[in-house]
């Protein structure tokens, strides 16, 4: 049974983290599949939880038991997402990426810091092609996912499903206002996957590699609409009325994927791995520290969202020459 002082802090825990619109107990009974009269015997201490019970608790609100009563700054938890380790397909991928980011939808006010070394791998699926083609590089060259393997990339054979759920998570990620950092790197990987995929014949269609390169490019003028108005929508959408997206530019390449979500109660760090595996802490001071480097980071950056047009223009612009670029070589025949 799960000792009194640690169901104390369990229930503590789950508080923060619980929908403004919920309560421990209703949450509790749902979890739990318990009567709700049986929820509140265990939330008044008149009965015990299991250690099963308070396990699945954790895991259903996304945090560690062991990090309730062995918390050292030099020991982080954390939870770890791993195409082929604890997620065997790309639609387990989208479900937990979902279930995280309605659990932070569930916080109330909240912010969003996103320090970006390749594009923000929610913004893709404004643009499925693209994203089915980023899917299809990652799964056949870091994952070897079966059913990527010795198969060549079709833009008439895409994955429907997962293209769904990726758009459910981006449609999240619209929600919550946001800080995106880039530099001059961020369409460097894109451009060597598609360069790559090219040369390696993984195109199915001789028009594949071209509409991809076109997918980025519309990619980037309509990240360029956003940060002229400051806000984040569909392309097929009117903006909001509130501003809700701030992009700044570093003239030094972002070093990692890191993103920091933060609310009145709780913060959470992600740092992304290998493309698409992440990892995932509420550990106050590792969060700390995270937000110091993203603080760092922004007081070195520049903001070009709304402001700095000249530089936010030339930015993209030359981004958008980098494609152009490769595109030539792919047509040209290089």
């Amino acid at each position: 049974m799960a000792s009194l002082s640690l169901q104390q802090l369990l229930f503590k825990e789950i508080r923060k983290r619980i929908p403004k619109h919920s309560s421990l107990e209703l949450e509790m009974s749902r979890i739990l599949e318990m009567e709700f009269i049986d929820v509140l015997d265990i939330i008044n201490y008149q009965k015990e939880l299991s250690l099963n019970d308070a396990k699945k608790l954790a895991d259903a609100f996304g945090f560690s038991i062991d990090g309730l009563t062995d918390y050292q700054p030099s020991v982080v938890p954390f939870r770890f997402r791993a195409i082929d380790y604890n997620l065997h397909s790309m639609r387990d991928y989208f479900h937990a990426i979902l279930t995280e980011l309605r659990n932070v939808d569930g916080w109330g006010p909240r912010r969003l810091i996103y320090a970006a070394n390749d594009f923000p791998v929610f913004t893709l699926f404004q643009f499925p092609d693209l994203a089915a083609f980023k899917l299809y590089f990652w799964g056949r060259t870091i994952y070897d996912i079966p059913s990527f393997r010795n198969r060549q990339f079709s833009l008439y054979e895409i994955d429907k499903i997962n293209l769904q759920l990726g758009e459910q998570a981006w449609r999240q990620y619209l929600k919550m206002p946001s800080v995106e950092i880039w530099s001059s790197d961020i369409v460097s990987h894109v451009l060597k996957q598609i360069y790559h995929a090219w040369k390696n014949n993984f195109f199915k269609e001789e028009e594949g590699a071209i509409h991809i390169c076109n997918q980025v490019i519309a990619l980037l003028d309509h990240i360029q609409i956003q940060a002229e108005q400051g806000r984040k929508f569909h392309p097929n959408n009117y903006p909001p009325k509130r501003e809700n997206y701030q992009l700044m530019y570093n003239e030094v390449a972002v070093s990692n994927n890191t993103i920091l979500f933060s609310s009145e109660d709780i913060d959470v760090s992600f740092v992304l791995q290998n493309a698409l595996n992440y990892l995932v802490t509420d550990n106050p001071a590792f969060c700390l520290k995270t937000e110091a480097w993203l603080h760092t980071l922004m007081e070195n950056s520049t903001l070009i969202s709304i402001h700095n047009e000249e530089l936010r223009n030339n930015f993209f612009h030359q981004l958008k020459e980098n494609i152009k670029f490769v595109k030539s070589r792919i047509e040209a025949g290089f």
